[in-house]
């Protein structure tokens, strides 16, 4: 079956007013196929002048964000001062024509600007309104800051990230705000089907909580368990893995790899056996090692033996070796080897994207997700400033020339 070029959602338009910690939510409906309105106020948002920046040069007004670029690809990006009083109007038009509505503004925030739930929802009761608040719209932390290193501290990941003997440290890559842009895409594209099925197609309101969306890499795992059940509290584990052991270790080359000896009745232990002796390396080890209750009792000696055997080799090698003697090593990958891993080109996880204002071929990761009758993906690059305000304005709204003008002059647009 041929894939279609539209997408799954095509049809569907998304206005997306959100900061840093749902832009990321309006990229992925885009990539489903979404009509996503980026909508800024004159000059640019914030996301536009967060670092890093292209070439690492600084320069130009807005700079060029390498954030900017991927968290907006695939939008269309307008200007409007939705706190003038015509702009506010424009965007209450936007509304009407829209399907989703999604944005990061503190609780009550747009509620005083007149674009709360209640007033969106009775304009246009169709419309699906998410919200990205740090703790969600009620509760006692309502009115509550945070950013995404608050977000990993407070849902819990933190403290299960990093080495035994050190202090909790934070995720990379803002494992919260990607968390919570998860949600609220999947709890919006409910919403969107609950819709469909409404004879009265309604829309509704999607409030996300970025502590409790994080806190999936947390409670929503047998670490809660732990818990209720034994009144354990989960530790770091660090390099530590099952039985006790180690299971990431340095390879010839300085790369790392997973290297993990399945536990449990079985020939893979003497399989790693009979590698070590195949490769020459000096250990300790017995035929007593292959039963498993010997193994969990003496974990310093396997651990001693692997990392001899990683010592010798570069991590390319031993990964296609264990696969072969069916054992369990996988590549520790960084962003490079991520960049030219044969398995994501072959799936067309990349992909290249012109930047006609650039003048520049951009290379961008993906959907991580393949559909059958449609495609999935990044269509253009990410928006220069008001880039598209004509255009949306005129074709949706009825906006001529003259008048865009006049809303420019006077510093709504």
């Amino acid at each position: 079956m041929s894939a279609s070029s539209a997408g799954p959602l095509a049809g569907v338009r998304a206005l997306d007013l959100a900061g840093e910690a749902g832009v990321f939510a309006g990229r992925m409906l885009a990539e489903l196929g979404a009509d996503v309105i980026r909508v800024e106020p004159p000059g640019g948002d914030a996301v536009r002048r967060r670092p890093p920046f292209l070439d690492g040069v600084a320069a130009g007004d807005p700079p060029v964000s390498l954030y900017h670029l991927h968290f907006n690809a695939g939008k269309r990006a307008i200007t409007l001062d939705i706190r003038h009083a015509e702009g506010a109007a424009l965007l209450a038009r936007l509304v009407a024509e829209s399907d989703i509505w999604l944005d990061s503004a503190a609780p009550g925030e747009m509620d005083a600007l007149g674009f709360g739930y209640e007033t969106l929802s009775a304009l246009h009761p169709g419309l699906v309104y998410a919200t990205i608040t740090p703790f969600g719209n009620d509760g006692p932390m309502r009115d509550y800051r945070a950013n995404d290193l608050i977000g990993a501290a407070m849902s819990g990941l933190m403290y299960l990230n990093g080495m035994i003997e050190d202090p909790p440290i934070v995720p990379g890559a803002e494992q919260a705000y990607h968390m919570a842009s998860l949600a609220a895409v999947s709890a919006a594209l409910v919403a969107i089907a609950g819709r469909e099925r409404d004879p009265e197609r309604r829309g509704r309101r999607v409030d996300v909580s970025m502590q409790e969306a994080t806190t999936m890499a947390t409670l929503q795992t047998a670490n809660a368990n732990i818990y209720t059940w034994h009144r354990g509290i989960p530790e770091r584990q660090g390099l530590t893995g099952l039985g006790g052991g180690r299971h990431l270790f340095e390879c010839r080359d300085g790369k790392w790899i997973s290297f993990t000896i399945p536990v449990g009745e079985g020939p893979f232990f003497g399989f790693f056996l009979d590698w070590l002796r195949d490769d020459g390396v000096s250990h300790e080890l017995s035929d007593a090692w292959l039963d498993p209750s010997h193994r969990a009792g003496h974990v310093a000696p396997v651990m001693d033996a692997i990392t001899a055997l990683c010592s010798k080799h570069d991590r390319e090698t031993l990964f296609h070796e264990g696969q072969r003697r069916r054992l369990l090593l996988m590549p520790v990958n960084d962003v490079a080897d991520l960049a030219h891993d044969p398995h994501l080109r072959s799936r067309d996880y990349f992909a290249a994207v012109e930047h006609p204002a650039l003048g520049r071929t951009l290379e961008l990761p993906g959907a991580a997700y393949h559909f059958s009758a449609t495609t999935a993906g990044i269509r253009h690059a990410a928006p220069a400033v008001g880039e598209h305000t004509d255009e949306v304005l005129e074709t949706l709204l009825g906006i001529d020339g003259n008048e865009r003008d006049r809303l420019r002059r006077e510093g709504v647009l």
